[in-house]
């Protein structure tokens, strides 16, 4: 099973853009206009937009990534970051870069880890009970995302997600289904950038651990932003992401 794709230009450096739980790969498209890059590729994560019917977990979710963007810098946002965080550790030389936005290595803590896979379940049920416009609706004014607009085109975009698709997704590409990754981190060789909003303090914790144990990472902490650091804070983000693009290439001449 393929996830669908769209791309923009030609050449190089390559990007592939991996978005969050109950976007398309469109939200990812205003954002990266800004940031610097040949192609650039927008992925429908699993369970999302055109990748609706493709259900895989986030190991599977990686390898799939990995076939659509070797060659790439990935970059993802939350879930798209989980995402992309399995692609770069199951495939260590598919990418030249990976950028991880609002992301996490996994719950350490069994306990929690269980306690948040019945989380998951629970809320994958509302979504059902519900359907994907009334989920959608309240999902966005979750407090996760008080700094962030949404335009009813977007609102509009994510209602293509329907119940069931949303529900799978969160099944098996869910913090709690995902297997922590925290001890892995060491072995990844190549330029990362991880990013998180100052006003996002779980994130910026986790931002700062991954840090730590990532040895070929930077940090940026972007001011005046929350979770969706992307949306709510373009023009920084693409500036910092744009910064450490170019020293990549600066590295490499």
């Amino acid at each position: 099973m393929k996830l669908q794709f769209t791309s923009q230009g030609s050449g190089n450096p390559r990007l592939c853009f991996v978005h969050g739980f109950t976007q398309t790969g469109n939200s990812w498209k205003k954002p990266a206009s800004g940031i610097h890059g040949g192609t650039k590729i927008f992925i429908d994560a699993p369970d999302h937009g055109a990748s609706q019917g493709v259900s895989l977990n986030l190991v599977e979710a990686g390898n799939a990534v990995a076939e659509i963007s070797a060659g790439s810098t990935v970059i993802g946002y939350s879930m798209g970051a989980r995402i992309a965080l399995h692609a770069v550790l199951q495939h260590p030389d598919a990418f030249t870069g990976a950028v991880l936005v609002s992301g996490t290595a996994g719950i350490s803590d069994d306990q929690e880890r269980i306690d948040r896979k019945l989380q998951d379940e629970a809320l994958a049920c509302s979504i059902e009970d519900k359907g994907s416009e009334s989920f959608i609706r309240e999902w966005v004014q979750q407090p996760l995302f008080a700094n962030s607009l949404f335009s009813e085109e977007e609102i509009a975009d994510r209602m293509r997600n329907t119940a069931t698709s949303l529900a799978s997704s969160l099944r098996l590409c869910g913090t709690g289904s995902q297997q922590p990754l925290w001890g892995e981190l060491h072995r990844i060789r190549i330029p990362v950038l991880i990013v998180a909003g100052e006003l996002d303090k779980k994130f910026v914790g986790l931002a700062e651990q991954m840090h730590s144990l990532i040895p070929t990472s930077e940090i940026a902490v972007v001011p005046n932003a929350g979770h969706a650091v992307h949306t709510e804070t373009p023009s920084s983000f693409c500036e910092i992401v744009n910064e450490w693009l170019d020293s990549q290439t600066n590295s490499k001449q």
